[in-house]
């Protein structure tokens, strides 16, 4: 019989590495396009908040194949620093775009 919650957890974290990839790939066209590093490019604040949402997915989905416990209490606190990361790029952003009009 299919565990169907361990594939979806699987595919959790199959599926982030996936964006991550597309991230840092996007992220790299931009940066050759503008002509700079891709650490410059990946500094933006449109490449940060979905490699934070990438690995916070990441981690769920670690955190729903962990056996121990110890491992999934890792892996969910990694998760809430990942979502704290995008809440608060998102509010600096969100600030600065406001302080600009």
């Amino acid at each position: 019989m299919i565990d169907w919650f361990n594939v979806f957890a699987n595919a959790l974290w199959i599926f982030a590495l996936a964006l991550a990839l597309a991230v840092l790939s996007f992220a790299r066209w931009e940066a050759i396009n503008r002509g700079e590093k891709l650490r410059e490019a990946l500094n933006r604040d449109r490449w940060q908040i979905p490699l934070n949402i990438a690995g916070a997915i990441f981690c769920g989905g670690l955190a729903a194949t962990s056996s121990v416990l110890w491992e999934r209490i890792l892996w969910l606190v990694l998760l809430v620093l990942f979502l704290l990361q995008v809440g608060l790029i998102y509010r600096t952003a969100r600030k600065s775009h406001l302080d600009n009009d």
